[in-house]
């Protein structure tokens, strides 16, 4: 689970509490790179887009080419057999989507399933990626900020490692680069109908995104990042009776996720995959843990750390077997 130090969080979380109550017009201009990891065309990532360029952002956006959910910081490994295609949206300028191909495949090659030299989609890793190695070089652009998002769904607390969206900002963060992480809930009992209440606040949770954008920026110290590099934000938008959310709460994450799953093992050898009642919020997190507020449908702001190593005590627990580990055969 992602924890940050208390001290260090409630720095971060301190800048942000102060960017919230500050001005709402930015600065300047900021150059955005755009991701997600629903798909480059993706209704969320599109929404986004339009809410930072009508607040006067420079935006690159570069996404999978498909909708990849779930698959969390998967990226294509440099095994050899693989390469990248990163192909430009028709019909939308500054826009590219990203393909895994096998090597040997042929420039200019269908990008899709009747061509036996191509793979698939990009992992949302892969697309920040290419968004911060290739896309942004080739066109002079260094980002400010990485933006992932919207979500299709919440991701909290428990659900963050599996998050494409959430990996995208940590992924950034790890080479630099500032990012906020942008999440809509979901209403299960719409997944057969395309989840309209979640693609109706697409826009709203945008421009919310833009109004934190330019408070931060507000606020920030001149030649300052716009966030802590190390603790990239992740805010989670409820959807909510009337279109309003119940307001705002800074958080951190938790233990327990929105939902849990739940799977069934059906008399033809199947397992089905179902949604679950969430888990009780631990005692002592749940005044400040982000699933009860956001099932309390407040709009969440987490700080979250890629800072890896153990804290203190983890280093004491392994201090404590470090002998006896080291003299393990191997």
């Amino acid at each position: 689970m992602l924890r940050l130090p208390t001290r260090l969080r409630l720095a971060s979380l301190g800048i942000a509490a102060a960017a919230l109550a500050a001005a709402a017009s930015p600065a300047h201009a900021l150059n955005i790179l755009l991701t997600n990891d629903d798909g480059c065309a993706a209704p969320g990532i599109t929404a986004v887009r339009k809410a930072l360029q009508d607040a006067g952002h420079r935006v690159i956006t570069v996404g999978p080419a498909t909708n990849q959910s779930g698959s969390g910081a998967a990226y294509a490994v440099p095994d050899g057999r693989t390469r990248l295609v990163v192909d430009p949206l028709a019909g939308s300028a500054d826009t590219f989507c990203v393909h895994r191909v096998k090597a040997t495949f042929v420039a200019g090659g269908a990008l899709n399933a009747t061509n036996p030299e191509y793979l698939g989609s990009g992992s949302p890793v892969d697309a920040t990626a290419m968004g911060l190695k290739i896309v942004g070089p080739e066109s002079s652009f260094t980002p400010d900020l990485v933006v992932s998002g919207a979500n299709f769904g919440e991701n909290l607390s428990d659900s963050i490692p599996h998050s494409g969206t959430v990996m995208n900002v940590l992924f950034a963060a790890r080479r630099g680069v500032p990012g906020i992480a942008l999440s809509v809930g979901v209403d299960f009992a719409e997944a057969r109908t395309g989840f309209g209440s979640t693609v109706a606040a697409f826009p709203r949770a945008g421009a919310f995104l833009a109004r934190v954008i330019a408070s931060l920026e507000a606020t920030r110290a001149a030649g300052q990042p716009l966030l802590p590099v190390a603790h990239p934000l992740s805010i989670n938008y409820p959807i909510a009776a009337g279109g309003t959310p119940a307001g705002v709460r800074l958080t951190t994450p938790g233990t327990v996720d929105s939902f849990t799953t739940a799977y069934k093992r059906n008399a033809d050898n199947t397992v089905s995959i179902d949604v679950g009642a969430p888990e009780t919020e631990a005692a002592a997190l749940a005044r400040i843990a982000e699933t009860p507020a956001f099932l309390a449908k407040f709009i969440t702001i987490s700080a979250l750390d890629v800072d890896f190593r153990p804290t203190p005590l983890a280093r004491g627990l392994f201090n404590r077997s470090r002998r006896e580990l080291a003299t393990l055969a191997p």
